[in-house]
């Protein structure tokens, strides 16, 4: 659970790194709720109606979507920085027709092993904080 938890906790932090696993698993959980949205506001849908169901899903929507998109870009520096990469990377995707296939090959690359110049490793685990360390020594 703390896995899937921890792109929202970090929502806004471009420092650090993240896993592989977080990163795709953040992208599922976005495209899953922003399905499940589109679905409750009827988008793709022939009728004219519009009902409360549908301003509630819009306004969720509205909502949303701005957020996942600085989840899904802050977890995408935070994955280049897995790869001892620098964040401006990310705007590879800019870059017509071929920009994202070189994201998407350094993103799913596995990261640099140990500690890099962008922190610790996260498959170690959370780096314990100086309060921890210092009931260690006290």
């Amino acid at each position: 659970m703390n896995l899937l938890l921890r792109p929202w906790r970090r929502l806004v932090d471009f420092r650090g790194r993240s896993t592989r696993r977080e990163f795709g698993l953040l992208h599922v959980q976005s495209f899953a709720v922003l399905f499940l949205l589109s679905a409750l506001t009827g988008i793709g849908d022939d009728t004219e109606e519009v009902s409360v169901r549908a301003a509630v899903g819009a306004l969720f929507l509205l909502l949303f979507v701005p957020v996942s998109i600085v989840a899904l870009l802050t977890a995408g520096v935070r994955r280049l920085h897995d790869r001892d990469k620098p964040g401006w990377m990310l705007l590879l995707n800019l870059i017509p027709l071929v920009g994202w296939i070189f994201f998407l090959v350094l993103v799913f690359a596995p990261g640099t092993a140990g500690e890099n110049s962008y922190g610790y490793d996260p498959r170690e685990g959370d780096r314990p904080s100086l309060e921890e360390i210092g009931k260690v020594f006290s």
